[in-house]
């Protein structure tokens, strides 16, 4: 039995309170489970949606500890990000990444296949 499994880890920063700080905590904390399952071995599918879009944009505050964690997810295996129901040919997207988009139907299929589901 081999202990490689599929994640599907959802970025939105949607949180009860609703509070910037709440939100930009659930997506810290996705980011490092993201990182860390690719770190050891795992095959991490990582979609970003709602405030997640935000660590996306081309002109982001490079100084965010945020940004620059998500820069590098190649390091960790994390070959593709995908977008949620959120991409066109006119999002302009960060250069450092493969950002691809994802529909629902899409995220449905993948997360019926994955191991380990988490939304943050």
């Amino acid at each position: 039995m081999s202990n490689h499994k599929s994640w599907l880890i959802t970025l939105a920063g949607s949180t009860p309170t609703g509070t910037d700080r709440a939100d930009r905590a659930a997506l810290q904390a996705g980011l490092d489970l993201a990182l860390a399952a690719g770190a050891f071995g795992q095959r991490v599918t990582l979609v970003l949606a709602g405030k997640g879009l935000e660590l996306l944009t081309r002109t982001p505050d490079r100084d965010d500890p945020l940004h620059r964690l998500l820069g590098s997810a190649p390091f960790y295996d994390i070959d593709a990000v995908y977008v949620l129901n959120g991409a066109n040919t006119l999002t302009a997207f960060r250069d450092d990444l493969h950002v691809m988009a994802m529909s629902a139907t899409e995220w449905l299929a993948v997360s019926g296949e994955a191991d380990v589901v988490i939304n943050y």
